[in-house]
């Protein structure tokens, strides 16, 4: 049997502890080890760095760039008829690319959890191969120490005898890199501020309790006169699941609030902060006052099952005429119900843009609500 060995891996870093000062004038990140801190705020990024026990250090600020990029708005064109123009093709509902979306003020944070997330990975991979190599060098040694033939291998089970400790050793230093390589997140903030994030969590776990919950992924407008249809958008919507979340690399004394996304980035939602994840491990680090929730009261035209939660406020037709009246030349005009659903649409200057629907219309007007009034909490400080 070949010699599998043990090659021992490279230290790690530890990774400090994170303070969040969620203030009036903007979020302010505090980070360091010691003899070094860097503050990053609205201003830019101030860096510290001190030799411990000589009493020198010196500052640095690196200033960051002023201004968002303007997301493209679609407006029809003045003198527009929709009597004359061809049915429009759907226009998918997603946020930029996470590269764009992360706030001036948090870069900085955003690059040490990357580099947490980085370092994670490895330690994964690695703890990986070590167990099995320490897996494969047990069994070997127990498979031989049993053999007849053990006293002609007993330079090889001397060898084993040896490795084989240190591989354990090697897979305990692992894991106890494994449970260090995370970023520790602390949030300061007012108690009003507390209170109102208490209060959208409990708004949250009543939304959450909808028995219908869409993410509207595309849209159009329906040419009303053309199409027969008493609606006034065509969209295209995917069950989608909302939940309580946590991170491996972020962890705060609670849990996020998570938006799951069909065709994009699930939207995490922590004190004075979003996160937007992508699947290849970059995300968007995003203040939370720079995000705009939207909610409506809609009426949509259902075709599927109405969900138990949901009011029905009307009856319409699948082909009806400009009056709305059921179209009495469709031999197949089956009555189509008009249900009452929660529209909320998530939007900020930096590109995001996701929309979902909710079955329980109340419940998504209570959390649209608990939101305004925590951003509004946040601003007082």
């Amino acid at each position: 049997m070949d010699d599998m060995g043990l090659q021992f891996r490279q230290s790690f870093e530890v990774f400090p502890s994170v303070r969040l000062n969620l203030s009036g004038s903007g979020i302010t990140a505090s980070f360091g080890v010691d003899g070094a801190t860097v503050n990053v705020g609205a201003q830019g990024v101030r860096s510290t760095i001190g030799i411990p026990g000589s009493g020198v250090s010196f500052t640095t600020n690196h200033c960051s760039p002023s201004g968002s990029p303007t997301p493209r708005v679609s407006v029809p064109h003045q003198g527009y008829d929709p009597t004359c123009a061809a049915v429009q093709p759907m226009r998918e509902i997603n946020s930029a690319s996470v590269e764009r979306l992360t706030s001036h003020s948090l870069v900085e944070l955003r690059d040490l959890i990357a580099k947490a997330r980085s370092q994670r990975k490895k330690v994964d991979q690695d703890l990986a191969e070590a167990q099995a190599t320490h897996h494969a060098e047990s069994a070997e040694l127990e498979q031989r120490q049993r053999s007849w033939f053990r006293w002609f291998m007993k330079w090889r089970i001397a060898e084993l005898e040896a490795s084989v400790p240190e591989a354990a050793g090697e897979v305990q230093r692992l894991i106890d890199w494994q449970s260090v390589t995370h970023i520790e997140m602390c949030f300061e903030t007012s108690d009003v501020a507390q209170r109102a994030y208490g209060a959208l969590v409990r708004a949250f776990e009543a939304l959450r309790q909808s028995k219908a919950i869409w993410d509207v992924t595309s849209d159009r407008d329906t040419d009303r006169v053309r199409e027969r249809s008493a609606a006034s958008r065509t969209l295209d919507r995917k069950p989608v699941q909302i939940d309580f979340s946590s991170s491996d690399l972020v962890r705060f004394a609670g849990h996020a609030i998570r938006f799951g996304n069909i065709n994009g980035e699930d939207i995490l939602i922590y004190p004075g902060v979003v996160i937007m994840p992508r699947a290849d491990g970059a995300f968007a680090l995003i203040e939370l006052r720079e995000v705009d929730l939207q909610y409506h009261v809609v009426r949509f035209l259902e075709h599927e099952v109405v969900p138990p939660d949901a009011v029905v406020v009307g009856q319409t037709w699948e082909k009806v005429n400009k009056d709305g009246s059921r179209d009495m030349r469709f031999r197949d005009n089956d009555q189509i119900p008009i249900v009452q659903y929660g529209r909320l649409l998530f939007t900020s200057p930096g590109g995001v843009q996701e929309e979902y629907q909710f079955s329980n219309a109340i419940a998504a007007g209570e959390f649209a609500r608990a939101f305004d009034t925590y951003k509004v909490a946040l601003s007082a400080q």
